[in-house]
């Protein structure tokens, strides 16, 4: 069979610039992960720490054991772009949105509420709630950006909620922020940024107790 020579050229040069994005890509998501993991170290008091790779250059699990008299433990999870690849990156950021971190805390006291502070449109088909059906949901403002909505059965949870967003974050980065009652655990999603969400992380584990300081009954280490 005969290529012509035209598409020969055009798969020579699109292979040749794939593979220049391959070595690029990697490099700029392995060095966001080294500089991510170091951040978080610096910033936070670790007992202990587990790493996860994700497929390579997609991000990783991270698995902090804390010495902090409100908090256990912290599991973190980043997710980059895939930008390793010339092909899917296209692709990647309507699916991810971006760089996407999870971060989950384990608090020493009980979570007496669930409630949620979303932002709008960021999930396709809306968030996997499974105790939606028996939440109130209205729209509600985070600092001076009204895209929100939150979910809650009292109102002055979702107003801490929102009050716990306002002090420790960049509302424009925020997507998900949830206290859960079965799991125990306050749940964040937020767009990474490399200068603040080290310290945001620390702020996090600071302010979680003192926005719902009527929930802080805990034993000292």
């Amino acid at each position: 069979m005969n290529v012509p020579t035209n598409l020969l050229l055009i798969i020579v040069v699109l292979g040749g610039i794939a593979a220049l994005q391959f070595y690029k890509g990697r490099k700029i998501n392995t060095e966001l992960m080294i500089h991510y993991i170091r951040k978080f170290e610096e910033q936070l008091n670790l007992r202990d720490k587990d790493y996860i790779y994700l497929g390579g250059y997609v991000g990783f699990k991270a698995n902090y054991e804390l010495k902090d008299k409100n908090a256990s433990r912290m599991d973190l999870v980043l997710t980059l772009l895939s930008r390793q690849s010339l092909f899917w990156l296209p692709f990647s950021y309507p699916v991810k949105r971006g760089d996407r971190l999870y971060i989950v805390i384990h608090p020493k006291f009980r979570i007496r509420a669930d409630a949620h502070v979303v932002q709008n449109y960021y999930y396709l088909f809306g968030p996997k709630i499974t105790e939606r059906n028996t939440m109130k949901k209205e729209k509600t403002q985070v600092g001076k950006y009204q895209n929100f909505y939150t979910l809650y059965r009292n109102k002055e949870d979702s107003d801490r909620l929102r009050k716990l967003i306002e002090e420790t974050f960049d509302p424009r980065r925020v997507r998900h922020v949830a206290l859960n009652m079965e799991t125990n655990t306050l749940f964040c999603l937020i767009k990474p940024d490399l200068k603040q969400t080290p310290k945001e992380i620390k702020k996090l584990l600071e302010n979680f107790p003192k926005v719902f300081d009527d929930w802080t009954y805990f034993e000292e280490e």
